[in-house]
């Protein structure tokens, strides 16, 4: 894409409204784009000694209207005044109260934020400030041993992002090892994880390695991190410390030099406050915390993302049309399925956009699966169907052959969650 040039010299600027939040002994920490952690753990930024404090209590950080206080799901609440909030923007000196702490926050002027200039990251494009910090961060962490957190609604990019920080490393040439937390039977988890000798669970007619041990040396990504088992939870974060792992079953340890990128599209400070997620586990796997934004806070990037999906299709030359066809008719909507939705959108009128009229009703079609005429039957709504059913047919048997059947290879060709993949395959009839 023209747009994607080497331009690491030049930067950009965002300006948000941060400021300074003072503890109980008057030391003051500055409030960034990155939040700031507030909580009984020792791992928060901000370590409260109160017993009314939960483990993670609060978070703050700076955005373009003010200082946001977003509540943790704590067991005694933040209160503002006599007010107790989920999530409030600050924008005068205001008394927030835990427990039987008190913490004042003091917003500043805006300040300037540098990003960098860069438009993408791996497969992921956009030229908002938010996305090029996102970049920016990512670019700059894959070159270090730090674990990753990303975190984002479904449909953001996680796994993509996770690639890019993967291929960006000094581990790039070595494993990238998936494993969905929110898919495995809690009975097999073990297994997936830490591989098994023949006969050590049911089933188990041979010996078997586990993630850990396939992603040595490489990077294992552990999405929907929140599912992970409680009792997985202290083995996974050994196996981190002293990086060896034992199979199920064996008498010796084998190697398990793993870099874990993680994500979650779910707050875990509830998880974590209720007993339900380690708290040690996680800060040592969020080492550096990045955030991927919907596509609502975003909408500026359509274009580009449009542009990019036109191209990973095949469809390049129809990216103008369908630029305008999306502003001229879809210029309200919030994109609920974030980039995941758009690429299905976008791609659907990009197959249609050489038939006439066709493109208009791309998104009832997708979401209704009629031909948008209250479910009647037409010669143009069956036309439609078939135009769609042929795009997608063609698409995922190229798509299948260049990956070689890999499901998690397609989904990074596409830009699509591996489960979305596997229901276009068998939707299409392709064998993987």
């Amino acid at each position: 894409m023209s747009t994607h040039g080497s331009t690491k010299a030049r930067v950009l600027h965002w300006f948000v409204r941060g400021g300074t939040v003072k503890g109980p002994d008057g030391r003051a920490f500055p409030i960034d784009v990155d939040p700031l952690v507030v909580g009984r753990d020792p791992g928060a930024q901000i370590v409260l000694d109160d017993a009314e404090v939960s483990t993670l209590h609060c978070e703050l950080s700076a955005t373009d209207n003010g200082i946001l206080v977003r509540d943790l799901t704590s067991t005694n609440g933040t209160f503002i005044g006599s007010t107790r909030i989920r999530e409030a923007v600050v924008t005068m000196p205001t008394v927030l109260v835990l427990g039987g702490t008190q913490l004042t926050v003091e917003p500043a002027t805006k300040q300037r934020v540098e990003v960098g200039f860069a438009d993408h990251f791996g497969p992921l494009v956009g030229t908002s400030p938010r996305m090029r910090r996102v970049f920016g961060v990512l670019e700059k962490v894959s070159k270090t041993p730090l674990g990753v957190l990303l975190v984002g609604e479904a449909g953001t990019g996680k796994e993509l992002a996770a690639r890019a920080v993967h291929a960006s490393s000094a581990r790039a040439g070595k494993p990238f090892v998936v494993v969905d937390c929110s898919s495995i039977p809690p009975a097999l988890a073990e297994s997936v994880l830490f591989g098994h000798e023949k006969g050590a669970v049911a089933g188990a007619t041979e010996r078997r390695k586990g993630a850990l041990a396939e992603a040595h040396e490489g990077t294992l990504f552990l999405d929907e991190l929140g599912d992970l088992p409680m009792d997985l939870q202290p083995k996974v974060l050994r196996v981190l410390q002293e990086r060896h792992a034992k199979r199920l079953g064996a008498t010796s340890f084998e190697p398990a030099d793993v870099r874990i990128v993680a994500a979650t599209r779910r707050d875990l400070g509830p998880a974590m406050n209720a007993g339900r997620f380690r708290s040690d586990l996680f800060f040592r796997i969020s080492q550096v915390r990045v955030e991927l934004p919907p596509l609502r806070d975003r909408l500026a990037d359509l274009p580009l993302i449009i542009e990019d999906i036109c191209t990973k299709v095949g469809r390049a030359e129809h990216a103008a049309t369908v630029i305008a066809w999306v502003e001229q008719n879809l210029s309200s909507h919030d994109w609920p399925g974030n980039v995941r939705e758009l690429f299905n959108v976008a791609s659907a009128a990009a197959s249609l956009a050489d038939t006439p009229g066709a493109i208009d009703d791309v998104l009832t079609l997708s979401r209704s699966g009629d031909d948008g005429m209250n479910g009647t039957t037409t010669a143009f709504g069956e036309a439609k169907r078939a135009a769609v059913a042929d795009f997608e047919k063609e698409y995922f048997v190229a798509l299948s052959k260049r990956a070689k059947g890999n499901v998690s290879e397609m989904a990074r060709q596409s830009g699509m969650e591996r489960h979305h993949v596997r229901a276009y395959l068998r939707k299409c009839g392709i064998e993987k």
